[in-house]
């Protein structure tokens, strides 16, 4: 057995040597890299961990006997776990209600054992970047706790006061962590490479986990950052630190729904009975921000006589929330202002205004018009604002506020520039009305395309263009609706409804059409405008029967009828009963057919082309449901062939290719209704034929459906489920969810 006195480097060279086995065969045989070995050879580590030490003596065949010599001789250079000495870089006390981060804790130490299994390689870095009050501090202490009890190490921790007007100085913070390490002020260089250089090969010699708090920037970090060996570093910034390579990145966010009440009741104790009664509306008045929740839990908790329901209440007044979330010295206004103090001025323009956007999150365009910049120039502060946690960044390039931080911005905005949130609301609704009818004048037959002297910075040169911003912006549009509705601006309303109705056919699934039409016939009437409530209410009617309130889309239908032919409005009353026609349908046939032929006779009369086809195909439609096959199949065949007749301009175009799509699909219904399969089949294919041109995914899903059923009843189940393959995917497109799992269930019966 060999002596203590050698080392285990030499001793590990001596049983390899002994084995006759060559760096790589040992490698081979214990699982530990080449890399590895000769490293310990060479005495670069002089106390590797047990698991690496076991797995060796594996590799070299040791009896029990060797195996503890090997294993004491690496004990004796392995370090031990102690306190800094003289106090030096030691850690916060550990956090006792430390919740909801079980899958960030796991991969850090993941990160740190990683890093521990080759001394050679470089030694881990991980940053932690997120908003103020998001818990980055805690996460990386508590992460390195476990780290380095796992792995045996010494745990430091260093606040590099990124967020202070000034901020610690590398060579200062590489001063105290040097002390930690055991390094006398003889011993300590003066120059900041010096100190650099030291650091990284102590922290080598000696492996630690090294939490680097709170840090300012990469200037500020670097030279702090170690080298090889088997220690970590754990590094927390509001910013994202993107200057940093090689480092493993973890954005931290905010708690869920469930951990955060979690974190609520571990703060608060008791919350059983009445005093919990109001812990979920509690938590999500925090935003789920950690800062907000133990301020909250600690008020409450110090009050045993409020409820949650209580605080609740009292925190429901947004204009009062920020200055009650509040515990003794803890304030999240002060979490959020130091963030916002390293602000260059543009940015805090840009953030105090973007608090304005009424939706939950919003593009460059729009952030641009409030601040008078160019969309360029607007994405440099967007990238600033995102790298200092202020502003969150979605996968499509989208920003959005914290709940929290957006009433921290609106207070801001309200201090900074007083007097100013009237007319920059005002110009901004305005801009936003403005592009939204322009893109849904896309879909307006006598339009068909932006204004000719188009020039906001919002791309609208094709109608797939447009579709994308009325979606992506729709929180936002429709927000200023509803502020123009109460500001009284009821031209906008109606104008914005009037062209956004165009593109309801394409995306009847948004569930905010019927509160849009309600606010467009409320502005019509306020205006005494009788043509414009007419149309407005013909649209309610269409946004009731989306909501399967077919009685009441009926009445709606009606009253606009009777409104219009006050009028003399035509148009209006025709497709007042084309709508009365389709609700009816839900509720008694005969009064829906007899409407339905009053609009055909009233669109005949007006020549309204659009309006004809839809006639058509509802008078045919309801004549098969009637039993009447005979006329339903030939007021289907007079829709298909009014709908193939070429039209001029894309508007009317559209209108042809969707009216194909629709009345060729009735009429393969009607053909296999009456059991004419073959002529059913011709009348899909047309239908399909049609359908990339119509631009419609769910009408278009439902043909591939229908045709598809048709070909799994007549034996041809390959061909059938491939065509229901592809409507599922479009029903996932548009988020149809029962059809989706109605052709699930129907491609499992296929087999």
């Amino acid at each position: 057995m060999p002596q203590l006195e050698t080392t285990f480097a030499a001793e590990l060279r001596r049983l390899r040597l002994r084995a006759q086995l060559t760096l790589e065969a040992l490698a081979e045989a214990s699982g530990v890299s080449v890399r590895t070995i000769g490293a310990l050879e060479r005495g670069q580590s002089l106390g590797p961990q047990r698991r690496t030490v076991l797995a060796l003596a594996d590799g070299l065949g040791l009896d029990d006997a060797e195996r503890q010599a090997l294993e004491q001789l690496a004990e004796v250079g392995r370090p031990r776990p102690v306190t800094a000495p003289g106090g030096w870089c030691v850690p916060p006390r550990p956090v006792p209600d430390f919740t909801g981060r079980d899958a960030e804790v796991d991969r850090l130490v993941a990160v740190a054992a990683e890093s521990g299994a080759d001394a050679s390689a470089a030694a881990a870095v991980a940053v932690l970047s997120g908003p103020g009050g998001v818990g980055k501090t805690t996460l990386a202490v508590e992460a390195g706790r476990r780290a380095a009890a796992t792995a045996g190490l010494p745990l430091f921790y260093l606040d590099l006061r990124g967020m202070d007007p000034e901020p610690l100085e590398p060579a200062v913070a590489l001063f105290r962590l040097l002390k930690a390490l055991g390094v006398g002020n003889r011993d300590m260089p003066d120059d900041l490479d010096s100190r650099s250089g030291q650091f990284r090969t102590l922290l080598e010699q000696r492996p630690a986990i090294v939490v680097l708090d709170n840090v300012r920037d990469e200037e500020q970090v670097r030279p702090l950052l170690p080298g090889a060996g088997l220690g970590s570093v754990f590094v927390t910034s509001r910013r994202l630190l993107t200057g940093l390579e090689g480092v493993e990145r973890l954005a931290v966010s905010i708690l869920d729904d469930e951990a955060a009440q979690d974190l609520l009741t571990s703060i608060i104790g008791d919350t059983e009975g009445p005093r919990g009664d109001g812990l979920e509306d509690l938590a999500a008045l925090c935003g789920g921000l950690p800062l907000a929740l133990r301020i909250i839990g600690n008020r409450l908790a110090t009050r045993p006589r409020w409820t949650a329901r209580q605080l609740a209440d009292r925190l429901g007044d947004s204009e009062r929330r920020l200055e009650r979330i509040h515990a003794g010295d803890l304030q999240i206004t002060a979490a959020f202002a130091m963030s916002y103090d390293h602000l260059t001025p543009a940015a805090q323009r840009l953030c105090r205004r973007a608090a304005l956007v009424p939706g939950p999150d919003f593009a460059a365009p729009l952030a641009s018009m409030l601040i008078g910049a160019s969309v360029l120039d607007t994405e440099e502060l967007l990238d600033e604002l995102h790298e200092l946690g202020l502003l969150s960044q979605t996968d499509s390039g989208r920003y959005g506020f914290h709940d929290l931080i957006r009433l921290f911005a609106n207070d801001r905005l309200d201090a900074e520039e007083p007097g100013q949130r009237e007319p920059l609301a005002a110009a901004m609704t305005d801009w936003l009305l403005t592009v939204a009818v322009a893109a849904g004048r896309w879909f307006e037959p006598s339009y068909g395309a932006a204004p000719a002297e188009w020039d906001l910075p919002v791309d609208l040169t094709s109608a797939e263009a447009a579709s994308a911003w009325l979606q992506d912006e729709a929180d936002n549009w429709f927000g200023a609706v509803r502020i123009a509705a109460s500001e009284g601006h009821h031209r906008q309303v109606i104008d914005t409804a009037e062209a956004a109705h165009w593109y309801s056919d394409r995306w009847f699934l948004w569930t905010h059409w019927h509160e849009l039409f309600v606010l467009g016939v409320e502005a019509a009437a306020r205006l005494g405008d009788t043509v414009a409530q007419a149309k407005q209410l013909n649209y309610l009617s269409w946004a009731q029967a989306q909501r399967h309130e077919h009685a009441t889309a009926a009445q709606t239908a009606l009253r606009a009828a009777g409104m219009a032919e006050e009028a003399g409005a035509v148009g209006p009353q025709a497709w007042a009963f084309l709508f009365a026609a389709n609700a009816e349908a839900q509720l008694d046939l005969s009064k829906a057919l007899r409407h339905a032929q009053d609009a055909d006779r009233l669109f005949a009369q007006s020549e309204d082309y659009e309006g004809r086809l839809n006639a058509l195909q509802t008078v045919g439609m309801i004549s098969l449901m009637l039993g009447h096959a005979d006329e339903g199949i030939e007021k289907l065949r007079e829709a298909v062939e009014l709908a193939r007749v070429p039209q001029v301009g894309p508007g009317l175009q559209l209108i042809a290719d969707v009216a194909l799509l629709l009345s060729a699909w009735y009429l393969a219904r009607a053909y296999e209704q009456t059991g004419a399969d073959a002529a059913a089949e011709d009348a899909y294919r047309l239908a399909l034929t049609s359908a990339e041109a119509a631009g419609t995914p769910y009408q278009q899903a439902k043909v591939e459906r229908g045709f598809a059923l048709l070909l799994e009843r007549t034996d041809r189940r390959k061909e059938a489920a491939t065509l229901l393959r592809s409507a599922r995917e479009r029903f996932v497109e548009v988020d149809a969810a029962p059809e989706v799992a109605e052709a699930d269930t129907l491609l499992a019966e296929w087999g």
